[in-house]
């Protein structure tokens, strides 16, 4: 009996060491997109998708900075910033202003060949919004809010379409009505706005974030929480579709506790063939 308990003993402290040191690393996954919509000149166009930062009490800058130099590193053509670029933790109007300009300070550090891109999340209208906004005005983030961005390479282009939080924001679909020529990319926070509009929308590569990965993932089979109303679809790392794919972060931060379960956090990198 003792030998049991000493057991179920270690694996409970495993378990703990575990969670908490996976919620402090990240790495880089790399994927690669094919689509007949593509032209030459976009051939091994990279785009570095990042999302849920979640900065806050648990989140350290050093963190932050070495993430911001791994991004760096990787040389992207553009980055896109997929929201909540806050811990619900962070609350107070001073808290709020303090945390969002040290964030800032060492994002205000990222670097793109042809811009860096954002959307808003759910966490990012909680008694945040106006000062989140002031932050990204006074940076070169684009955001991309109900609206279209062109990435021209000559005479050749892709669409960037950022759609506003589909549950805290007022998401318009009429400007993904039409079924465009130029290779899209439709970004939107909560990966459920792709069902909800499933049968109303045009793009050839969605982004999101929002669900962590389930952020507690036992073993990637199943997550006891997901955030989406889709259960475990949206734990998945890409979806495809007819002739669409939709590719889903875990995030970079975490959400109400610094700790993860086989659902490490992650830059993506994301190649066009």
């Amino acid at each position: 009996m003792t030998n049991i308990i000493n057991f179920l003993t270690f694996l409970f402290l495993f378990f703990i060491f575990w969670i908490i040191i996976e919620g402090q690393v990240y790495r880089v996954r790399r994927i690669k997109i094919n689509n007949r919509k593509i032209s030459k000149k976009f051939k091994n166009f990279k785009i570095v998708f990042i999302s849920d930062i979640h900065y806050g009490i648990f989140f350290r800058a050093k963190r932050l900075l070495n993430i911001v130099n791994r991004i760096n590193k990787l040389e992207a053509d553009i980055i896109i910033i997929g929201g909540d670029y806050l811990d619900i933790s962070v609350k107070s109007k001073q808290d709020v202003s303090e945390y969002l300009d040290n964030e800032f300070k060492i994002l205000r550090k990222i670097k793109a060949k042809l811009g860096i891109y954002t959307v808003l999340g759910n966490h990012d209208y909680y008694n945040r919004k106006d000062e989140l906004l002031k932050e990204i005005n006074s940076s070169s983030f684009k955001l991309l809010r109900n609206t279209k961005e062109l990435i021209n390479i000559g005479e050749d282009s892709i669409e960037l379409i950022g759609i506003d939080d589909l549950f805290e924001g007022n998401p318009k679909v009429g400007i993904l009505k039409t079924d465009s020529n130029n290779f899209t990319i439709a970004i939107c926070h909560n990966p459920d706005f792709f069902s909800e509009y499933k049968n109303m929308i045009n793009y050839d590569l969605g982004l999101s974030g929002h669900t962590h990965g389930g952020q507690i993932n036992f073993f990637g089979l199943y997550a006891p929480y997901t955030s989406s109303k889709y259960g475990q679809r949206y734990l998945k790392k890409i979806i495809h579709e007819k002739d669409r794919d939709i590719v889903l972060t875990r995030g970079i931060g975490n959400g109400m506790l610094p700790i993860r379960f086989f659902a490490m956090p992650e830059i993506l990198e994301i190649t066009l063939e």
